[in-house]
């Protein structure tokens, strides 16, 4: 069980305010700690260091201070900075408590940090004196952690009937969702965890929120969802870990499980958001391995792939040896369990599946995505990839105005040939929406610039058949085909379904 004490309705609405009027914000601990904008805010990184300023100047720094640094202050010290009815509230709900090492100073029972407009409790990661914490099975991890913040950015909290969260821990994503979603469910395997999460409820004033213990689909039996959202763990283990920490041998166990259950759990139109870990196998992506855990209903079921990371085995296993102060022996052990499953290659990414509203067939879908890739832009990728499989596809391609956006680039590899140098092969490349390569025909290089947003795609079809790039009898639904994968790509763009903004 969590040390925490619940508040009343007041005290924690006295609490939240002040938080909101001392200006406890993300932005805040980055201009008060020295985070520069490229790097995500992590709360065992932040813990782990000592501060940089001396000593503690107004309000905003003790929370700081106490909360997501983790240093113990003096009670009079601190006192002095918040107003006398905070500062009950925080040892009336032992966020604060005294120093069992020395009674005049105190220190802060759990981690406090804002995430978003909200403020979210979890466990602390390091002791006062900046060393690591001892791990415990039911250990509750941080949202402040550049995995849990990539989770809750690339899940959708747009307004729908009704929204799960699994593996909730604190339950960032069910209490972002209470504000769009009229019933909102958020489940755990562990008490501590829900213990976690309902103080992290009352802190916020969010009632609408059903908190239930049990194994993933478990506690809501019988009950289909608008949206999933899922941050399992999924780290490879060699042994048992901390409940929150492992995924099964190779990390997909958890995932898989999840994955399966969704035929009857998601309605139709519904979604699947979950950020996790995979292994590429021979023959057998990730993806394709996804769909198969979906069983026999796998074509009502859009399958899509967000990478954001590939790992080579021996790398992980390195990095997991060195950071559980491994030796030899464990190296031995996850090279072994790599290869005893065939694993290629880890992947960890954003997984989005979408149960097929309507008569269209499903898609696969892999993209590599990157800082700059926004949650709006998979939003766009599951609506273009569900346009372009709509009945009347070709012909309302026909009439699109593509235009190639600028930053394209065009690698051109050339072979000695008979005396001539020629080229052989024409690759695409972005950045932004997609980290993407894609190998064309070298005419597609003379095409590019003639997409300029005012000449339609039957228009190029014909001037691609009178340059005699393209045989006379290609099909429009060839050459339709061919500039929709431009477009998934986002190589190309159009004015219906223009990309949005990049993040950032």
């Amino acid at each position: 069980m969590s040390q925490l004490k619940m508040g009343t309705s007041e005290q924690f609405a006295a609490l939240r305010e002040h938080l909101l009027q001392t200006g406890f914000t993300e932005e805040a601990l980055r201009q008060r700690l020295d985070v520069p904008p490229a790097r995500e805010l992590d709360l065992a990184g932040l813990s782990g260091r000592p501060p940089l300023k001396p000593k503690v100047g107004d309000s905003l720094d003790a929370l700081i201070y106490l909360f997501v640094l983790g240093e113990s202050l003096p009670a009079a010290e601190a006192m002095s900075l918040f107003p006398p009815t905070v500062w009950e509230i925080l040892f009336h709900t032992r966020l604060v408590l005294a120093d069992t090492v020395d009674a005049s100073r105190c220190v802060a029972s759990v981690a406090l940090y804002p995430i978003r407009d909200l403020f979210i409790a979890s466990d602390r990661w390091s002791n006062p004196d900046h060393s690591p914490r001892q791990m415990f099975p039911d250990i509750v991890y941080p949202a402040l952690t550049k995995s849990a913040k990539q989770f809750l950015n690339y899940t959708s909290f747009e307004p729908c009937e009704d929204f799960l969260e699994l593996c909730a821990g604190t339950a960032p994503a069910a209490l972002l969702a209470a504000r769009t979603a009229k019933n909102v469910w958020a489940t755990d395997i562990a008490e501590r965890s829900l213990d976690f999460a309902k103080f992290n409820a009352a802190l916020n004033g969010i009632r609408n929120v059903t908190f239930a213990l049990g194994d993933l689909f478990q506690p809501v039996e019988g009950r289909t969802f608008d949206r999933i959202a899922a941050h399992p763990p999924y780290v490879p283990v060699l042994k048992t870990a901390e409940i929150f920490y492992g995924g099964g041998e190779v990390g997909e166990e958890i995932t898989k499980r999840i994955i399966a259950e969704l035929p009857a759990k998601l309605k139709a139109g519904g979604r699947l958001y979950c950020r996790t870990l995979g292994t590429e196998r021979p023959s057998q992506s990730f993806e394709k391995r996804i769909r198969e855990w979906l069983g026999e209903k796998h074509l009502e079921f859009d399958v899509a792939l967000f990478v954001l990371q590939n790992l080579e085995p021996r790398q992980f296993a390195l990095e997991e040896t060195l950071n559980r102060n491994g030796g030899r022996e464990d190296f031995a052990q996850w090279e072994k369990l790599f290869a005893k499953n065939v694993v290629r290659e880890l992947v960890i990414g954003v997984i989005v599946i979408q149960r097929v509203a309507g008569q269209r067939p499903a898609f696969t879908l892999r993209r590599t995505i990157g800082s700059g890739t926004s949650a709006a832009t998979l939003d766009w990728a599951m609506r273009w990839e569900a346009e372009i499989q709509l009945p009347g596809a070709v012909q309302r391609l026909l009439k699109a105005k593509p235009l190639a956006p600028p930053g394209i680039e065009i690698t051109v590899r050339h072979v000695l040939r008979d005396g001539e140098i020629s080229p052989v092969n024409f690759t695409l490349s972005i950045d932004l929406p997609f980290a993407t390569n894609c190998t064309v025909q070298p005419w597609m290089a003379a095409l590019l610039p003639r997409c300029d947003g005012k000449t339609t795609i039957a228009e190029l079809f014909e001037m691609a058949k009178q340059n005699e790039w393209i045989v006379p009898d290609t099909p429009a639904e060839e050459f339709c085909r061919l500039l929709a994968t431009l477009i998934s790509g986002g190589f190309l763009q159009t004015e219906e379904f223009r990309l949005p903004v990049a993040a950032g």
